[in-house]
Formats: structure tokens, sequence, C-alpha cells
């Protein structure tokens, strides 16, 4: 969470930011790349940037 609210500070929109860190987490080969320690956050609502 703490990589998506730097995405967003970025002024990366909210869908954009989430997917980026989630391929992140996909890329970095730890134990964390398995869906089930990020596929449940979703993007809800406005997708545009803040």
């Amino acid at each position: 969470m703490a990589q998506y609210y730097e995405q967003l500070l970025s002024g990366k929109g909210r869908a954009e930011a989430l997917r980026n860190v989630q391929l992140a987490m996909i890329n970095s080969g730890s134990r964390y790349a398995h869906p089930y320690y990020w596929a449940a956050f979703i993007t809800i609502g406005d997708w545009r940037p803040l």
C-alpha cells in the first residue's frame, strides 16, 4: 500500500498506480508475487489522478 500511495503522489491515476504496484510485486520474485497478497485490492470510483 505504501508503494501505491507513492505512485498516487507522483501523479499517477488510481488504476494505473495499482496496476504498477501489482506488476512490481509479480516481477519481484519474492513470496509477495503470489496473487494471494495483492489480488484483493481493487480501485473503486474515479480513476483519474488525485
